[in-house]
């Protein structure tokens, strides 16, 4: 095997400063706050979720939504169902002996919805009026490294609310690398798992897997530290991420890593290959 950048000796130095205990501190993770002014933006986390694993979309409406902001569904275009909460007021008598109506959650109803990619503009201004979307969260999506890969792989890159969510980033098979926070880290740990899958050595069965989640972690930051992005590594939240995953003896964890050594390397080769970086300005930096 080939390691363009040195990428061997880029994981035996960081094995090393695992080793030493001399680890940076932790970086503190800036969460994506986008400020769309669309009806998502104010849905819960699992109709979020919904909209993008199921819709594979960042932008669902309603027909009646997207005709009020100047667009029209498509012809033979399909939705999808999010949940809508089924409130009613209901009497209940105050302290003073008054009867007050209160809200109530009584359960949820299906409500149908359409993804942006099948609506087409049917009104120019009233659709300009509305299409407020976060320019500054775009931007940083459309400046981030490597980006040319993921589109050569045919991934949607994505952003949604961090500060809601459980999760800095998600990874969807094949689809879409979705990203809760602004750190580099986080979304080169995406790109590796993308890399792992298109390799076939992505474990794949349902939850994370210790091994894809110390290939992702540490590869990320092998990838970047080769790039020379050396204030986006983020070593200190790496050891403490690989840590959670293969346990607390820390000989343990050394020798876990090192046994993927070939497989994250693979991993790292495979996105700088697909890269439009130079090798040779690469290799100096290493």
């Amino acid at each position: 095997m080939k390691y363009y950048g040195k990428s061997k000796e880029v994981c035996d130095n960081i094995i090393n400063i695992f080793q030493s205990g001399n680890l940076p501190e932790k970086l503190a993770p800036i969460f994506v706050n986008r400020n769309d002014n669309i009806p998502s933006a104010s849905w819960s986390w699992m109709n979020k979720m919904v909209m993008f694993v199921v819709g594979n979309t960042n932008d669902a409406r309603t027909f009646k939504q997207w005709n009020n902001v100047g667009r029209k569904v498509v012809k033979g275009a399909k939705s999808f169902t999010i949940l809508g909460p089924c409130i009613k007021s209901v009497p209940k008598e105050n302290d003073d002996g008054e009867t007050e109506y209160i809200k109530i959650l009584y359960g949820f109803k299906g409500i149908s919805v359409f993804k942006i990619e099948d609506t087409e503009i049917y009104d120019p201004e009233k659709w300009e009026k509305h299409a407020e979307v976060d320019i500054k969260a775009e931007n940083n999506l459309k400046n981030l490294p490597l980006r040319e890969v993921a589109e050569k792989w045919e991934l949607k890159i994505s952003s949604y609310n961090g500060k809601n969510s459980n999760t800095l980033g998600y990874y969807r098979h094949g689809k879409e690398i979705a990203l809760g926070v602004e750190n580099l880290s986080v979304y080169t740990h995406e790109l590796i798992h993308a890399a792992d899958d298109r390799l076939g050595t992505l474990v794949k069965q349902n939850g994370q897997v210790e091994s894809n989640e110390v290939v992702a972690e540490f590869g990320g930051n092998v990838l970047l530290k080769i790039l020379g992005y050396e204030k986006d590594v983020d070593l200190g939240g790496a050891w403490e991420y690989i840590k959670k995953y293969v346990g607390d003896d820390d000989t343990k964890t050394i020798k876990r890593v090192s046994k993927l050594i070939n497989r994250i390397c693979a991993c790292v080769n495979l996105v700088l290959e697909e890269s439009n970086v130079i090798i040779d300005e690469i290799e100096n930096t290493a």
